[in-house]
């Protein structure tokens, strides 16, 4: 016996319903039931077009990213991925994010290709086994365009600094970062140094001591947040800079080396922040689609 046939079998000996009323109570009921195939209906309807419109979307990036491109860039794997998913959720993030991956890698083993500056044959840069040794300043080709985006390296301060730039133009004008080892000893020595170069001068160069010890030859990694106007700096997970500019809105980042300083660069990657796809990406990523509620529908 069906919920609804025993509802009705019971206002009938409750309520004493004579013929023409258990008549119109049945309709009701029958028309409640049939209510729900399409509220379910509907439902299906909006999940539908909203994956339709994701892999239309999808498959247009595909079509622009069949065209010449710059020689690849490894991949590397997302280190803020999300929790988890099963059935259908989870494939359809997965899709995704293999569509719009925005995080690039570097690790030198192709030589200076990607790299360019003032002086194209990268004669004063000095290429090893595994690393390299910044010259003059070079830019990453691949990330030239870009304009909001975390930047990561590993590198080791060889001789006083380490040196990078980011939303950098050109070799003319970008914003620069050092950290540097203050003095010699094991008590904090460091110190960090930014200032921003345009039409090829330095300007606005400020200094701040940093609650750390660096020491020569150790592996320190660097992460750099580029966001709008604002600019936030860590080392080996502690944040040790936040600020902001809007004079350069654009620009790849890039390695140098000034007299007296010497630096050893390991790795580099970058993700970009404001791509459309990624956007799409995030949203999916805060949805759990009910997997078992659909596979229940009619």
């Amino acid at each position: 016996m069906t919920k609804s046939a025993r509802v009705m079998r019971d206002a009938e000996e409750l309520y004493g319903l004579d013929e023409a009323n258990t008549v119109s109570f049945r309709a009701v009921m029958q028309s409640k039931s049939e209510d729900k195939p399409e509220r379910r209906s509907g439902y299906g309807t909006s999940v539908f077009v909203s994956l339709a419109i994701v892999f239309i979307l999808l498959a247009l990036t595909q079509v622009s990213n069949d065209g010449p491109s710059q020689k690849p860039v490894s991949a590397m794997p997302d280190a803020h991925s999300q929790p988890s998913k099963s059935g259908f959720g989870k494939m359809l993030t997965g899709l995704v994010q293999s569509k719009t991956s925005g995080t690039m890698r570097e690790d030198f083993r192709a030589g200076l290709v990607n790299w360019e500056g003032l002086k194209s044959n990268g004669s004063d840069w000095i290429s090893e086994r595994d690393h390299v040794r910044p010259g003059s300043l070079r830019i990453w080709k691949p990330s030239a365009s870009l304009a909001n985006y975390q930047m990561d390296f590993v590198g080791q301060i060889d001789r006083k600094s380490m040196d990078w730039a980011f939303r950098a133009a050109d070799t003319k004008n970008y914003y620069a970062t050092k950290l540097v080892i203050t003095r010699p000893g094991p008590l904090p020595n460091a110190g960090l140094v930014r200032f921003i170069v345009l039409d090829g001068r330095e300007r606005e160069r400020v200094e701040l001591p940093l609650p750390l010890t660096l020491e020569r030859g150790v592996d320190y990694r660097v992460r750099v947040n580029v966001e709008g106007r604002r600019f936030l700096t860590s080392v080996n997970g502690q944040v040790v800079s936040s600020w902001t500019d809007n004079r350069l809105s654009r620009g790849g980042v890039g390695f140098f080396s000034e007299d007296g300083e010497s630096a050893l660069l390991k790795s580099v990657s970058i993700s970009e922040r404001d791509s459309f796809l990624s956007r799409i990406v995030s949203y999916f990523s805060l949805i759990s689609f009910p997997t078992a509620a659909m596979a229940s529908m009619p």
